[in-house]
């Protein structure tokens, strides 16, 4: 796993060097010599970083520089905040009471003692980075500060749920998986279906599509969406189909929640859609139909998986099989995100460049919304977008469509500020849901959030 570059925690490091209060600097008189080569030094790597995380895919030594460079960096920061608290401590103390200087010159906290302290942690964090900047000369390091700038003043916000208009090319298939649900089954009150396909196809989108179609929404007397995944056994999938439909489980027998399953679903018509389903054990499968099958006449579960034996498993002996999109709807799709203004006015370079791209996506919706990013920070130059496409990682997605490839193209051009957000994510498990709020103050607490005053106003 990569070691992740600390990009905005040196760049907060060097703005609390360079804007350090006189308070703070009497603190630590005697070593500001110190505290200037830490500056410079911290100066001199910033701007070759994202060269070192390019080269650590293929350098355990530039990972292993990368987490030492890590290790001074936030003992560094954490030095600063400590010097910081210290001097806001005493400027409240002052405020508060007469200080008697006698006592506290013997206390533990007199200034000659913390800025003895301090002063050996300074060297010590100075040298340790000095030893880290050395090592750049080994690596052939190269700087990226004009990347750097220009991705980050072209950057754009763009929207994460896929919105229904950029959806294209998926009516007939919304039409057919419908028309499966409102259809009853002679043989059961409850039935399966399902839709198979490689991932980022839009199973899931597709999915979401039919739950919220007006026909649907007023054809059941109840839904539940779960994405079960990974889940290896059924009390978990029970557990995670009640917790959807909003009833309480904890502390409950596999007996009770299947009891609680049943008396949820009893003698109505309702709708179960299990997205992204991986396991294949038959066991599991033919266990949980049978905890699913008192709901009324109609009920349907509908089923998302990229494999074809999981259905099988549900007893679902034809599969609706998810294409890609054709050469004219990707371009389509490719179009209105990477063009949101529209072609009339574009380069017609730049839309015979854009087209090739779009082929090379062969037909899968995901790739294309994952290039939107790139395409949009890419400046509406010809040989930025030739870059895209004569890209190695288009090899890798030609031979087994495995979508991970072109994700990786679309994070390595984020912006450096950026990378860090979606790296901490990675931390979480899959299809985990996460507070806003709450994930806003983890990066927070990590420093990847910066504030800045703009005509006087702090942001």
């Amino acid at each position: 796993m990569a070691e992740q570059i600390p990009f905005t925690i040196a760049e907060n490091l060097l703005s609390k060097l360079t804007s350090f209060a006189s308070e703070e600097i009497g603190l630590v008189s005697g070593y500001k010599n110190d505290l200037r080569r830490l500056q410079t030094t911290l100066s001199t790597i910033k701007v070759v970083l994202l060269d070192a995380e390019e080269k650590q895919e293929d350098s355990h030594a530039v990972k292993d520089w990368i987490k030492r460079l890590k290790e001074v960096v936030y003992d560094a920061d954490d030095l600063l905040d400590d010097v910081a608290t210290e001097g806001l401590r005493r400027k409240v103390e002052g405020q508060g009471r007469i200080v008697r200087k006698a006592c506290d010159f013997f206390s533990s906290s007199n200034q000659i003692a913390f800025r003895f302290k301090m002063g050996h942690r300074i060297k010590d964090i100075r040298e340790r980075l000095e030893e880290v900047a050395k090592d750049m000369q080994t690596f052939g390091f190269i700087t990226r500060n004009k990347v750097d700038m220009q991705v980050k003043n072209n950057w754009r916000e763009t929207d994460s749920p896929v919105l229904k208009s950029e959806i294209i090319g998926r009516g007939e298939d919304k039409k057919k998986i419908i028309n499966s649900l409102l259809c009853p089954d002679n043989q059961s009150n409850v039935s399966v279906v399902a839709t198979v396909g490689f991932g980022g196809l839009g199973k899931t989108t597709l999915a979401q599509l039919v739950y919220n179609d007006e026909k649907v929404v007023n054809y059941f007397d109840l839904k539940i969406w779960a994405c079960v995944y990974e889940e290896s056994n059924v009390e978990m999938i029970v557990k995670i189909i009640l917790k959807s439909a909003n009833v309480e489980v904890s502390d409950l027998s596999l007996e009770q929640l299947q009891i609680r399953l049943r008396k949820h679903l009893e003698e109505k018509k309702y709708l179960m859609v299990l997205d992204d389903v991986w396991n294949v054990d038959y066991r599991i499968w033919g266990q949980l139909r049978k905890y699913l099958m008192d709901g009324a006449i109609g009920s349907k579960i509908l089923l998302t998986t990229r494999n074809k034996r999981v259905a099988l498993a549900m007893d679902v002996n034809s599969p609706y099989a998810l294409g890609g999109l054709t050469e004219d709807q990707s371009w389509d799709l490719f179009e209105k995100l990477a063009f949101r203004e529209g072609t009339s006015r574009v380069n017609p370079n730049l839309i015979e460049i854009g087209n090739k791209i779009a082929k090379k996506c062969k037909g899968v919706p995901f790739a294309i919304r994952a290039l939107r990013g790139i395409m949009q920070l890419k400046s509406r130059e010809s040989n930025e977008w030739m870059s895209i496409l004569e890209n190695e990682i288009w090899k890798s997605f030609e031979d087994d469509s495995d979508v991970g490839p072109v994700l990786k193209l679309s994070y390595d051009h984020l912006p450096y500020h950026l990378k860090q957000f979606f790296t901490y994510c990675a931390m979480f498990p899959m299809d985990y849901v996460f507070d806003k709020d709450i994930l806003i103050y983890l990066w927070m607490a990590q420093g990847y959030l910066q504030c800045w005053s703009q005509s006087g106003n702090e942001s």
